[in-house]
């Protein structure tokens, strides 16, 4: 039985101190899982430094990205494990989209 591909969307917010190659290493490591995982990148909407709502690590902005992406299920145990490795990442949510 073959695994279904399903719509997807991340949030990540990285650290706002990060060189601008670094922010770019962590998005093409997030894609190269997604297309891995034989899913393919529909969007990616970098929303640029914004306000947290509250301080993590010290920090009080973030660089935050949103990406909406197709792929199978196994995708989003592998994504969480990147983002929990990376150290530039602040916070993450993957979320399924319905419509």
């Amino acid at each position: 039985m073959e695994i279904r591909k399903r719509d997807y969307e991340t949030t990540f917010v990285l650290k706002p101190d990060l060189e601008d190659e670094e922010k770019q290493n962590i998005l093409q490591r997030v894609k190269n899982a997604i297309s891995d995982h034989d899913g393919e990148v529909n969007e990616v909407d970098a929303w640029g430094k914004k306000q947290l709502a509250y301080e993590i690590k010290d920090y009080r902005s973030g660089d935050y990205t949103i990406l909406e992406f197709n792929a199978k299920t196994t995708v989003v145990n592998e994504l969480e494990r990147i983002f929990k490795i990376m150290d530039g990442v602040l916070r993450y949510l993957v979320v399924r989209n319905d419509a």
